[in-house]
């Protein structure tokens, strides 16, 4: 289904009971900055092309990072948007460890395309989401898609606050020590 404006269309689910939840990335990644004008086709691991885009200059002169997340999906990040969410050092694994703040999500029933700013200049270009995607609303003005699959090897629930649900998630983050499991 097209969705000419995602905003309405979330007030709608939101209106129609959709129960946002909190969700927060845990998995590392591999990113490197890209080159303006270099085309990123954001392929799912089931073949689905979620999106074409290409990398972007900011305003001072910083390009888009092409983040590749477990799966192998590889996306464009702004360098702003990139620094807030992953550290800049490496792992000793090659990867970059997410440290954004937890995001609202809601799991969508059926497949949807929308537009996203993300084309050169800041053009629209379609964004391809199937049912059980998640769409990233804790930004009401800057709304984005996951596939379900890439969502549940990336993301998992936690509070408000970004404590995970899960121990071992904690206990990898330090949410926890290892003493104070339960």
């Amino acid at each position: 289904m097209k969705v000419n404006n995602i905003q309405k269309y979330v007030h709608s689910l939101l209106a129609n009971g959709a129960n946002p939840r909190t969700y927060k990335k845990y998995a590392r990644v591999y990113a490197e900055q890209g080159v303006q004008g270099q085309e990123i086709q954001t392929i799912m691991k089931n073949g689905l092309v979620e999106v074409n885009g290409v990398v972007k200059v900011d305003e001072n002169g910083n390009p888009d990072w092409i983040v590749t997340n477990p799966d192998g999906e590889k996306y464009a990040v702004p360098h702003a948007k990139f620094i807030k969410r992953y550290e800049l050092v490496v792992g000793a694994d090659g990867k970059h460890a997410p440290i954004g703040l937890p995001i609202e999500a809601i799991q969508v029933n059926e497949d949807i395309t929308f537009d996203v700013p993300w084309g050169e200049n800041g053009a629209p270009i379609p964004f391809n989401l199937n049912g059980g995607g998640y769409l990233v609303i804790s930004n009401l003005s800057d709304i984005y898609g996951i596939q379900q699959e890439e969502f549940n090897h990336t993301y998992a629930s936690c509070n408000q606050q970004g404590i995970f649900d899960d121990k071992d998630l904690r206990l990898a983050f330090g949410q926890i020590k290892q003493d104070e499991q339960e």
